[in-house]
């Protein structure tokens, strides 16, 4: 729950009506809406997480938030990006939302920062809310993002999606995991934009709403929150995977652990398995966990297939505990952040994995 409590705080006539129904609702009350009146969220990016998680926070009650971005609407917005339609092409998304908003919740103050979030503005802005929502795609921006966040002590609402899978967390939750935990710069990531790999609407609206979600949640202090935890839903499947990570003490190191054939991470190339069983003397065991279509499909090398569903169940871990006698357990799959979700799942059982980096 934030300290954010106003005492001097009052809900107007209108606001008791509009809030009614989640007023009642137990644990909120009129001293929870208080507390949403009065939170401070800034929402960086408003287009397909950002347009979602801006709607449902402003209509909620949120009484402060922050908008930024500087780009313009185009048509191939409008699929996913909820807040626009075609008379708003070519106007500054930050204008058009904030008319929007406005007329959702006229008591919200809403912020402008029509300009790109950098090391010059990123200070300034962030150290004025209690909740930063990162709607953003591309890395540059979310590191900069978890760096400020970790020096002014802010709440980081992370969300991001790929094709018809997406990703939450909550980062530097009183002082927990951070975003440069999960995914150490040393990774080099490439970008993945919805332009290059394609998306699906309704996709990018369900990882903003359950960004805006856990931002309430957090405001109110209600209900089990996402720290230190990364919820993946898959839309195909209609599934939700909750992933428990491994926070490591010493804030500067990454959570993935180095090994003796690469000093920076564990992330393999082909050619290194070979040098493995010279190392270990351990032969080298591939686990691929993608889907078993996936697999079935598009898997190059000799692996055994265990989806990353299975490592939920006690039996999983008890096999791949014993195969630890015999061989180098290699992790491999087509996503990055699901081989090191279940690297860390795995850390936390003692067990030692690699992850073969995958090439076109």
């Amino acid at each position: 729950m934030l300290n954010n409590t106003n005492r001097s705080l009052t809900l107007n006539k209108i606001e008791y009506q509009k809030y009614s129904k989640q007023i009642i609702l137990e644990n909120i009350g009129s001293n929870g809406q208080k507390r949403l009146k009065n939170a401070k969220v800034l929402i960086i990016g408003l287009g397909g997480l950002g347009c979602p998680a801006l709607i449902y926070l402003a209509t909620a009650g949120i009484g402060n938030i922050g908008i930024i971005d500087n780009d313009i609407i185009n048509l191939s917005n409008l699929n996913r990006q909820i807040l626009y339609n075609v008379h708003q092409i070519n106007k500054n998304k930050t204008d058009s939302a904030y008319s929007i908003i406005k007329q959702m919740n006229k008591e919200c103050e809403i912020q402008l920062y029509t300009e790109k979030l950098n090391k010059l503005n990123a200070y300034k802005i962030i150290k004025k809310y209690d909740i930063i929502v990162d709607a953003t795609d591309n890395f540059k921006t979310r590191y900069l993002i978890d760096e400020m966040c970790y020096k002014l002590h802010k709440i980081h609402i992370y969300g991001a999606i790929h094709k018809y899978e997406g990703h939450v967390s909550i980062f530097n939750y009183k002082n927990n995991l951070r975003y440069i935990d999960l995914y150490p710069k040393i990774l080099n990531l490439q970008e993945l934009s919805c332009e290059d790999s394609g998306i699906l609407g309704i996709m990018s609206g369900m990882i903003g709403i359950l960004q805006a979600t856990e931002t309430i949640k957090i405001i109110l202090g209600i209900g089990t929150i996402l720290n230190s935890k990364i919820l993946k839903y898959n839309l195909l499947t209609t599934s939700f995977n909750q992933i428990q990570l491994n926070p490591t003490k010493k804030r500067s190191q990454p959570i993935i652990y180095k090994n003796e054939i690469n000093e920076k991470n564990n992330i393999l190339n082909i050619k290194d398995i070979h040098n493995l069983s010279s190392i270990n003397n351990y032969q080298p065991l591939l686990i691929d966990i993608r889907n078993s279509i996936d697999f079935q499909f598009f898997h190059k090398y000799k692996t055994i297939n265990i989806p990353t569903k299975y490592f939920q169940a006690k039996k999983t871990i008890e096999f791949i505990k014993l195969s630890c006698n015999m061989y180098t357990i290699i992790l491999t799959c087509n996503k990055l952040i699901t081989a090191l979700s279940i690297a860390n799942l795995l850390n936390n059982y003692k067990i030692k994995t690699y992850i073969l980096k995958q090439t076109e």
